[in-house]
């Protein structure tokens, strides 16, 4: 009894430490954002995505300073780091659902789509 106890306990860490280095590995960008991209409707609205996780949006509002992460099949979480400057906001996430199709990429926050166009 107390041998396959043994057993048990080693195979569930062992499970827990590959599912750590899993994880752990999946940081950083989303090889496939990666670039700059211009609103189709509204020229002045941006986002630039850059391969470090990082990523910068720009409206008529300020810059918006994040970092991004890939949280599943064609899902990005991205956390807010500033506006403009200030820090006030930081560490508010929201999740956008995003599509490509050549050099267009619709991303969905909250069902509200919009288009961007890569202008790197």
């Amino acid at each position: 009894m107390m041998k396959n106890r043994w057993i048990l306990v080693t195979l569930l860490v062992l499970l827990l430490a590959i599912a750590t280095v899993a994880l752990s590995s999946c940081g950083g960008g989303v090889p496939e954002l990666v670039g700059n991209w211009q609103n189709v409707e509204k020229s002045h609205v941006y986002i630039n995505f850059s391969s470090d996780g990082t990523a910068e949006m720009g409206d008529e509002t300020g810059v918006y300073i994040c970092t991004y992460e890939g949280t599943g099949d064609k899902e990005v979480t991205m956390t807010l780091k500033s506006i403009s400057g200030d820090t006030a906001s930081s560490g508010q996430q929201v999740i956008i659902e995003y599509s490509l199709s050549g050099d267009e990429l619709t991303i969905t926050t909250r069902n509200f789509p919009a288009t961007f166009k890569r202008v790197d």
